[in-house]
């Protein structure tokens, strides 16, 4: 009787079979833009283009419903790793970060929303009585 022997091919493929899974689990978005641009890379360039669409489409949608993500560093714990009652650094304690795609959309919002379509606000009060008609009523 012999024993089986293993192909270590089949391992490396159930791992990056797991990884994959993982990856278009958490950020189809960027999984999509990776799998669009190695495809551009491999000769076929619409395709490419056409699924690094769709990512961004995807991760765009994903940004808007779920803004914040857990903070790479302190792993969403929101305390120094090494150090247990140190505040951490990036995430300032919260343990979650924003996603840099949420901060594309604010910056994004910020600029064409403030940058002259918005009306000019009127002061609180008044300065010279009879300045506005709503506000003279006493």
């Amino acid at each position: 009787m012999t024993t089986p022997t293993r192909n270590p091919l089949w391992a490396m493929f159930a791992l990056f079979t797991a990884l994959l899974w993982f990856a278009a689990r958490t950020t189809p978005g960027l999984t999509l833009i990776t799998v669009g641009s190695l495809a551009g890379w491999l000769g076929h360039p619409w395709r490419g283009l056409a699924t690094v669409a769709l990512g961004a489409v995807v991760y765009a949608f994903q940004c808007s419903r779920t803004p914040f993500a857990r903070c790479l560093q302190c792993k969403g714990t929101g305390h120094h790793p090494k150090r247990r009652f140190r505040v951490c650094r990036p995430c300032r304690g919260r343990g979650v970060r924003m996603r840099w795609g949420r901060r594309v959309m604010n910056a994004y919002r910020r600029a064409t929303y403030t940058a002259g379509t918005a009306p000019d606000a009127r002061p609180a009060r008044p300065l010279t009585p009879g300045t506005y008609a709503d506000t003279d009523r006493h």
